[in-house]
This record gives C-alpha cells, structure tokens and sequence, in this order.
C-alpha cells in the first residue's frame, strides 16, 4: 500500500518537469516545439466500467493537443515502459463529457480516446533497422517487430481510404504520393 502525499505547487512543477525530461526526445522527433505536457492519474470513476482522466476546464480551453503519462496522484510514473500518450483537442469537449462534481470540476475522458506515442529510442535501435534517407521504413528489416493495426491512427486510415497525404507520419505520405 503506498501512501501519497499532497504536493505544493513547486513541487508539483518539479515533477512535472523530471517526468517530461523523459520524453523530451519524443517530441523533438515529433517536432512539437512547445508541447502541452500535463501528466495524469488513469482511474475508475465510481459508476463506471473503464478508465479515464480527468482535464480541468483551463487545460482543455488552450485549444492544444495534451501530452500525458499516466502517474500516482503524487506525480510519480505508474508506467515501468513510461509510455506517452496523446490526448487530441476535441472541440466539443463541454458537449461530449462528462463534468466531475463540485467547484473544480474536471471532465472525463476515457483513456481509450488517448493515443499512445510508440517511438523507438534512437539510442535502442541497431543500425540496420533505421529508416533509409527517404523516411520509408525498410519494411524487410522488421522480422517480427511489423506494426500493429492498432498503432495506425484515425488520420492514417482517412489518408489511405482518401489516398491523401495527411497521415503524421512521413512515410505513409510519401507512399501515398507516390
């Protein structure tokens, strides 16, 4: 049983500040220059089935897409692998969830809506599966490591089906183009 402990605001920045030094990587191959980094706890509301975070008002009133990684109430990492995940702006936000009680209330978003970053730490990948200078993957080299479906993300399926290049990631839109 762990117990936590309320921190103050500095505290809280500090934290917040070491937990995001372990991503800094992941956001400059993502060229994200000033990122909204806002870790959370993943819990189960009372009356619910599943997981979720909450987002106060003035974290989702920005207009930005929110970088998180899921933590103790006390900011520490539950994540031994310390997965980043990705909350997109919904614009419909106030309309779509739901609001927590009380005067600082937060709304609820599942954390199946998160998408995880899954980015290979250049410093733990061998040469020889590194992209070619082109940005495509040499798929011959994968083995066994191919993608999953569920990495493919909402804006690549839409590039595929519209056969647009509006994927994120490079590569596909290259095959696209071409």
């Amino acid at each position: 049983m762990s117990i936590t402990t309320k921190l103050n605001a500095a505290e809280r920045r500090e934290k917040t500040k070491e937990l995001y030094e372990e991503h800094v990587w992941k956001f400059e191959i993502l060229k994200e220059r000033d990122p909204l980094f806002i870790p959370k706890s993943a819990y189960i509301p009372r009356g619910k089935d599943e997981k979720y975070i909450g987002f106060f008002p003035s974290e989702l009133i920005q207009g930005k897409d929110i970088y998180t990684e899921f933590t103790s109430y006390d900011l520490s990492s539950e994540d031994p692998s310390r997965t980043l995940y990705k909350y997109t702006y919904n614009p419909y936000f106030e309309e779509e969830y739901e609001k927590t009680d009380g005067v600082n209330f937060r709304y609820l978003v599942p954390i199946k809506e998160l998408t995880p970053i899954i980015i290979n730490n250049p410093s733990d990948v061998d040469d020889k599966e590194e992209e070619s200078d082109s940005g495509f993957p040499d798929f011959n080299l994968l083995g066994d490591k191919d993608c999953k479906i569920t990495d493919m993300t909402l804006k690549d399926f839409a590039a595929i089906m519209l056969k647009k290049p509006v994927s994120d990631k490079e590569w596909l839109n290259k095959l696209i183009k071409d």
